[in-house]
C-alpha cells in the first residue's frame, strides 16, 4: 500500500464518522429538546453539541489529514465525542498517523 492509498483511506474513514457524529448528535440533540421540559435543561447535556462539533471538524480536517498535528487532534476529539462516529473519526487520526511513520512514500 502506498502512503497516499493510506490518506485516502483515513481521509474516507473520517469523512464517514464525521457525517455519522453530526447525524447522531443532531437526532440525540433533537430527542433531548423534546424530551426536557426546557430548552436549558436539553443543552446542559452537552454530549450530542460534542457530536455535532467534532463531526463538523471532521469534516473540516479532512482535507488536511496528512499533518501530524491534525491527525492527533483527530484521534482525540474522536475519543472525546464518543459513539459510532466519534470512534471512526478516532480511526482516521489513528490511521493517518500509522501511514505517516510506518508506510513508506513510493
Amino acid at each position: 500500500m502506498k502512503q497516499e492509498d493510506a490518506y485516502s483511506l483515513a481521509r474516507a474513514v473520517l469523512l464517514i464518522g464525521g457525517i455519522l457524529a453530526i447525524a447522531f448528535g443532531a437526532t440525540a440533540l433533537g430527542a433531548n429538546l423534546s424530551s426536557y421540559a426546557t430548552v436549558s435543561a436539553a443543552v446542559a447535556n452537552t454530549g450530542p453539541i460534542l457530536g455535532i462539533i467534532v463531526g463538523v471538524v471532521a469534516l473540516f480536517a479532512s482535507t488536511r489529514i496528512k499533518e501530524e498535528a491534525i491527525a492527533i487532534v483527530m484521534a482525540v476529539l474522536g475519543f472525546l465525542a464518543g459513539g459510532l462516529g466519534g470512534v471512526l473519526v478516532a480511526i482516521g487520526g489513528i490511521w493517518a498517523l500509522i501511514s505517516r511513520y510506518t508506510i513508506k512514500a513510493s
